[in-house]
């Protein structure tokens, strides 16, 4: 459950053209001192218009609030699945 502080709040997003769809974004300060919006993502600058949009539609475009996944142990790719030692 998220937090009114959380479920009031607006979020700015716009499209980044690396990732090619709309993401999150965040200001960060150039090299000149200045600021510069740039993806959660993959940290390309944004130059597109923002749009401030709330918490349930920011989990439409797959972020999600709350304490990270859970990371399970085994199976392919961990080594623990049996598989991968053939």
């Amino acid at each position: 459950m998220r937090g009114p502080e959380v479920q009031s709040a607006s979020f700015p997003t716009a499209h980044c053209s690396a990732c090619e769809k709309v993401v999150l974004t965040y200001i960060a300060i150039d090299d000149g001192g200045g600021e510069v919006r740039r993806c959660v993502d993959c940290d390309a600058a944004i130059n597109e218009d923002l749009e401030w949009i709330g918490a349930d539609e920011l989990e439409e475009l797959g972020y999600r609030f709350g304490a990270p996944a859970e990371k399970r142990s085994g199976g392919c790719g961990s080594g623990g699945c049996g598989s991968c030692s053939r």
